[in-house]
């Protein structure tokens, strides 16, 4: 049981290219799972940072605030350093078997009460702009209201999976970071993707996972999402 309803997930929503095999596929509860590896050459092959990242599983730290810096035994002067910064990051090999299915996590947080009526709840206007500015090309948006029944196969199926954690490079303190789960931090500038991520980590052995609680339990949302 959530302790905190503000955190609880209401429903959780995803965007499915507009093609027949990818819709019928969501529809019948199939989920395809993308290796990580594909968000890196993403952004940096095609330039493509919505969907992309180059810094995909991995934790940048931005040193700002240092102290004294001893390299080798030799003492450096902090004021003689211009920029220093910290990766942890998964290897490639890593990368290339370990794939994610990526969902818009909405919390109860994010409605509000109808002024009209209150037992109505809507999304919020703030959070309904961050669902427009996620899609990225020809893509249907659809909603999944059994997400207990997700999170339970999820776990059957030994899955990992939970919020992304978004952070500053500058102010977040690494020693927070659990170096075995890199593939669920980044950094703010992706904060409006909302993302609840499950992730497989032998993708080598198929990338399609089936969740009878997804089967008829699926709705289209249609309505104009504005195009950036």
């Amino acid at each position: 049981m959530t302790k905190n309803i503000a955190d609880a997930i209401v429903f959780l929503l995803k965007y499915v290219k507009n093609r027949p095999k990818y819709i019928k596929d969501f529809k019948n509860g199939n989920l395809y799972f993308t290796k990580l590896q594909y968000f890196n050459d993403l952004e940096n092959k095609e330039n493509n940072d919505k969907t992309g990242d180059k810094n995909e599983s991995k934790f940048h730290w931005e040193i700002n605030d240092l102290k004294s810096l001893t390299i080798a035994g030799h003492k450096i002067n902090p004021e003689d350093i211009t920029k220093i910064s910290l990766d942890l990051e998964m290897n490639s090999i890593d990368k290339d078997n370990c794939g994610i299915c990526s969902f818009f996590a909405v919390y109860f947080r994010d409605l509000e009460k109808d002024k009209d009526n209150e037992n109505v709840y809507r999304i919020k206007p703030e959070v309904i702009e961050d669902i427009q500015k996620l899609k990225d090309g020809d893509r249907k948006l659809f909603v999944v209201k059994n997400v207990k029944g997700l999170i339970r196969e999820s776990n059957e199926y030994k899955l990992e999976h939970g919020p992304v954690i978004y952070y500053d490079p500058k102010y977040y303190e690494i020693n927070k970071v659990s170096t075995n789960h890199l593939m669920f931090y980044k950094t703010n500038k992706y904060k409006y993707q909302h993302e609840y991520r499950f992730v497989k980590k032998d993708i080598g052995k198929g990338n399609l996972v089936h969740f009878n609680s997804l089967e008829k339990d699926i709705l289209e949302i249609k309505f104009k999402i504005k195009e950036n």
